[in-house]
């Protein structure tokens, strides 16, 4: 799933979760390698949180904020207008 930079995800699970973050680090246009240094972490942590296992908690939201993205939560069902 590609999408602009600027664009939404929505993640109910683990795996969709990491898919999110997969497709987020390819719109930075950043290798695992790359995106790993900037985290300060490695690239086999980076895959599996791509893929959905168990990660910390600080390396999913440094990886999210290396990419420009911040994570916010909200109730299921909740209706959300996004503005830039």
């Amino acid at each position: 799933m590609s999408h602009e930079p600027w664009l939404w995800y929505r993640a109910r699970t683990p795996a969709m979760l990491g898919t999110a973050v997969q497709d987020i680090r390819q719109n930075a246009h950043l290798n695992q390698d790359e995106l790993a240094e900037r985290t300060g972490s490695s690239r086999p942590t980076i895959s599996r949180l791509e893929r959905g296992r168990p990660v910390a908690l600080p390396t999913l939201i440094d990886a999210l904020t290396a990419c420009g993205y911040e994570m916010v939560l909200i109730p299921r069902g909740t209706r959300v207008h996004l503005e830039r």
